[in-house]
């Protein structure tokens, strides 16, 4: 079970001198998701990051490399699940190859603080919108 999934073609840009994804794309796909996702939700994220009453800073970011991706290959980007804290959240995503084996390229998390936009103080809860839309408990 996941929350969102996108499918997407890995470009020549993505790849390095071993012909192989160069391992930031990984987390560029993965914030790709995430931004479509909140979007597609409801979320309108170009007017509420400068004008909102608050903003969600990407606070950590980590991926695990399991298997190699190349220039043409069709992937597939989910998020997982989120976990709420007090003021933060983590997104869980996967990225996998669109075979018969879905076979797993990367595992990623993402760290996003919900902060007050004018102060940068930690709110005292994640917004109830974000909560909803990422299907936290």
């Amino acid at each position: 079970m996941f929350i969102y999934s996108v499918t997407r073609i890995v470009k020549l840009q993505d790849i390095d001198a071993a012909g192989i994804v160069f391992f930031p794309k990984f987390l560029e796909y993965c914030h790709d998701a995430y931004f479509e996702y909140l979007m597609k939700s409801g979320i309108d994220l170009p007017t509420s990051i400068p004008s909102g009453e608050y903003i969600l800073p990407l606070v950590h970011a980590e991926a695990d490399f399991k298997g190699p991706l190349r220039f043409g290959d069709e992937i597939i980007v989910t998020i997982d699940n989120a976990i709420k804290k007090k003021s933060s959240y983590r997104v869980n995503y996967s990225v996998r190859k669109n075979d018969a084996q879905r076979t797993l390229c990367c595992v990623a998390q993402t760290v996003h603080a919900a902060i007050s936009r004018t102060s940068f103080a930690p709110l005292k809860e994640v917004p109830m919108e974000i909560v909803r839309v990422l299907k936290m408990e």
